[in-house]
């Protein structure tokens, strides 16, 4: 399914500023996929091969079980699954359906391939994915922070 213009895709923070060619070209091989609330889409430390798109639901990303961190993802156009595109490719956190979840998910060659044929905008997408991750990093800190 190719990702069209008014798809939550094109409304995510990470293509913001991303041409229509661009996101075409990333999202022609992509899938919207449908999961069942408490599904595991992914967990901790297993090989990242995509990246995802929240289109609609409620996920809990859990990152330190133990220490009780967790991240809700419950706005359409939030990324998930955002280690797929940082080395060494492994996801740092456990999605798992808080609801019936339907979601885009993109495969990480897709999104490399047109990065490199697109380097402008590709740095674009990276620096936001930059700000993702250290939006969530912040709230990791500030998690840690409260429980002391």
């Amino acid at each position: 399914m190719a990702i069209m213009e008014a798809s939550p895709t094109r409304e995510s923070d990470l293509f913001k500023g991303a041409s229509q060619r661009i996101i075409s070209e990333i999202g022609k091989n992509s899938e919207e996929v449908s999961f069942e609330k408490d599904t595991v889409i992914f967990r901790t430390n297993e090989e990242a091969h995509y990246l995802y798109v929240l289109v609609e639901g409620e996920l809990d990303i859990v990152i330190l079980e133990k220490e009780n961190i967790h991240f809700k993802v419950i706005k359409p156009g939030e990324v998930f699954g955002w280690s797929a595109l940082v080395e060494p490719y492994l996801y740092t956190a456990t999605a798992r359906c808080e609801t019936g979840v339907k979601a885009i998910r993109i495969a990480r060659e897709d999104i490399e391939k047109a990065v490199k044929r697109h380097p402008e905008e590709g740095l674009v997408i990276y620096k936001h994915l930059t700000g993702i991750i250290a939006q969530r990093l912040r709230n990791a800190y500030k998690h840690i922070y409260q429980q002391r």
